[in-house]
């Protein structure tokens, strides 16, 4: 429906109506949850992703007995092309009693070479040791395509306070290499790796996120505009339908903290905000890695499909930034069979934030060209309350306040329109 059809009452009443409609029938969830794209191929049986691009090939590395790796031109069809190691090096069955898989690897490249990084441990327990691999290519049928494992670079004992276990890979601003670790136990470690090893010359690790003991775990690093953001999963996994885990993230100045959430909370002391949970079909979305492209960044997990008996699957989903540089979640965004975005003509609608809010929150929008665009706000029933935006504007991007001082508590909807596009989600007022 474009806003350019709505002339008559009679529209107008169809316009209301199908705002109704879109309530009841749309997934317009409060908070972010795992949007409805696919992929193809083999996407299942993946468990803690991580992703990198070698040649004309996207490749996907996660845990298995020696590490699957996939691969894929466009990011939606994926195939499996084998795993890097044809057992668990020696060296890590005699560290670690019982071992048996190889779990939440880590790929980085630096000048010509592969840097993969990848977690020996049991369940539960804190015995764990981080090794790495190198190779000069990703492509299985070039010549020179050989792994070669470089042995272990870190390790935890029933004695430490900490678990070295799902690896993550950064460069700093200043070009220096730091890993981050850890999962349960007293939380996420960083330590700095020597540039000609990839291993600490120390142990000084220094903490950088605790839940005081509670699940977290699988950081992942990335430098944005200024700030270091920290993802992590909060919660548990592995238990199918019934696991739990859900994307946090925080950010800071510094690669080694304080990381602090939107509401300023320390990331030391619990602190987290919610990037995405699961939902009706795809449960416990977790230990992602973040692909940043020239065009578009995108959110790589695992989530639980509840539709497949609860196997773990290959999940892709664009991440966009909001007006305040926070990493949210795209709804109507996904992979194409081209790679491309679902996003019609450079318009999105945001989720407000915050949301829920007791009397302030704002609206953002994006327009992909000039036009005439009102932003209304409507109550449940798709009555029309108040008008913010109804005026000619530039393209761009633009943030809207909201207050609500004197609206009841409630659900309430509120609906952009342009000559070109439509789009309406839903915000709650609080007490």
């Amino acid at each position: 429906m474009r806003s350019s059809d709505i002339n008559s009452p009679g529209d107008k009443h169809h316009f209301a109506k199908w705002l109704q409609i879109a309530l009841l029938c749309a997934s317009l969830f409060l908070f972010p949850s795992c949007p409805a794209n696919a992929h193809s191929g083999q996407v299942t049986n993946v468990h803690d992703p991580c992703i990198i691009t070698c040649g004309d090939y996207h490749y996907i590395f996660s845990t298995s007995g020696g590490i699957a790796i996939r691969r894929s031109r466009d990011l939606q069809r994926w195939h499996y092309v084998g795993e890097v190691f044809r057992e668990i090096p020696a060296w890590g069955t005699r560290e670690v009693a019982g071992v048996s898989n190889i779990w939440a690897p880590d790929i980085f490249y630096h000048k010509g070479t592969y840097y993969l990084y990848y977690s020996l441990s049991t369940f539960g327990s804190n015995r764990s040791c981080i090794g790495l691999a190198t190779n000069s290519t990703l492509d299985p049928d070039d010549p020179d395509y050989n792994w070669i494992d470089a042995g272990k670079v870190i390790e935890s004992n029933s004695s430490d306070v900490y678990n070295a276990i799902d690896p993550n890979i950064c460069m700093d601003a200043q070009g220096k290499i730091w890993m981050s670790f850890g999962s349960f136990w007293s939380g996420i470690k960083i330590v700095e790796l020597d540039s000609s090893t990839w291993k600490p010359p120390n142990d000084r690790l220094q903490s950088i996120a605790s839940r005081g003991g509670d699940a977290i775990e699988a950081p992942y690093i990335i430098f944005r505009n200024g700030y270091y953001y920290l993802f992590v999963s909060f919660d548990l996994c592995c238990r199918g339908v019934n696991s739990t885990y859900r994307i946090m993230v925080g950010r800071s100045s510094k690669i080694t903290g304080p990381f602090v959430d939107r509401d300023r909370r320390t990331m030391l002391n619990s602190g987290g905000h919610l990037v995405l949970r699961g939902d009706e079909r795809w449960r416990g979305p977790g230990h992602c890695a973040i692909f940043l492209q020239e065009d578009a960044d995108w959110l790589v997990y695992h989530a639980y499909d509840a539709q497949n008996n609860g196997v773990p699957t290959l999940r892709i989903t664009r991440l966009d930034w909001d007006a305040d540089s926070w990493p949210i979640i795209m709804e109507n965004a996904g992979v194409q069979q081209e790679g491309s975005i679902r996003r019609l003509d450079g318009f999105f609608l945001r989720q407000n934030y915050p949301n829920p809010f007791n009397s302030l929150t704002k609206i953002a929008f994006d327009l992909g060209m000039s036009g005439y665009t009102t932003l209304k706000v409507y109550d449940i029933n798709a009555r029309e309350l108040t008008t913010l935006v109804e005026e000619t504007l530039l393209l761009g991007h633009y943030n809207v306040p909201f207050d609500a001082s004197g609206f009841p508590p409630g659900v309430y909807l509120y609906s952009m329109q342009t000559n070109a596009f439509v789009e309406t989600k839903k915000m709650v007022v609080l007490p």
